[in-house]
């Protein structure tokens, strides 16, 4: 069970889920000799481990991270030691650097938009408002995932981008579409949608349906 939910996170993280934002204070540090260092931190009256990329810390220190995914009996070669369970994070400062060098400009329209569709910009500087509502987006699929929490997952991208956001992800109970493939996708707009583990869309489209218009 617990590999399995490993495998879940995993695949979550790499379908583009956001993490929660976490501050919290290092009570203990441990260097591995590899590229990681493992952070013992308090959060509120909770203690737990954290693995980020190697770094100097000290006890007292504030740190900030974002959670990537959990680990349950993780074995350290390097430290010899298991770890009843720890956090695999990134460092919030280096995204937010990452973010403004590779930054995307606003683009509202698309080539792929027709009559009744709306651009996946359009509908992200909109979000409030669509909350709720069935839209229909067309664009090119570039990713798929099958049967993560009993859901299929798909990416669309339709040349627009609003605020650093060029995609918009789908769910659906039906046969995916092939990457590559231009469609319509039509589903209904979720807005701050909580899957648990830290992880939550901004926006999301469920309950989606596919057609090659």
């Amino acid at each position: 069970m617990n590999r399995i939910k490993n495998v879940v996170l995993a695949l979550l993280f790499a379908s583009g889920l956001h993490a929660a934002t976490h501050t919290a204070e290092v009570i203990e540090s441990l260097n591995s000799n590899s590229r990681y260092t493992y952070i013992k931190v308090q959060e509120g009256d909770t203690q737990y481990w954290i693995a980020m990329t190697k770094r100097n810390v000290k006890k007292g220190d504030a740190i900030e991270f974002r959670g990537r995914g959990w680990k349950r009996d993780f074995y350290s070669k390097r430290l010899g030691r298991t770890f009843d369970k720890v956090l695999f994070a990134s460092d919030v400062e280096k995204e937010k650097i990452m973010q403004e060098t590779v930054s995307i400009p606003d683009v509202m329209e698309s080539q792929y938009e027709q009559n009744g569709t709306i651009t996946i910009a359009k509908l992200l500087a909109k979000s409030d408002c669509y909350s709720g509502e069935k839209v229909r987006v067309r664009g090119k699929v570039t990713k798929v995932l099958s049967q993560i929490m009993k859901r299929n997952w798909v990416h669309l991208q339709d040349g627009s981008a609003f605020k650093g956001q060029d995609y918009l992800v789908f769910t659906t109970q039906e046969k995916m579409p092939k990457v590559g493939s231009v469609v319509t996708a039509e589903g209904v707009v979720a807005s701050e949608k909580d899957f648990g583990y830290g992880y939550f869309y901004p926006v999301i489209v469920e309950n989606s349906t596919f057609s090659r218009q």
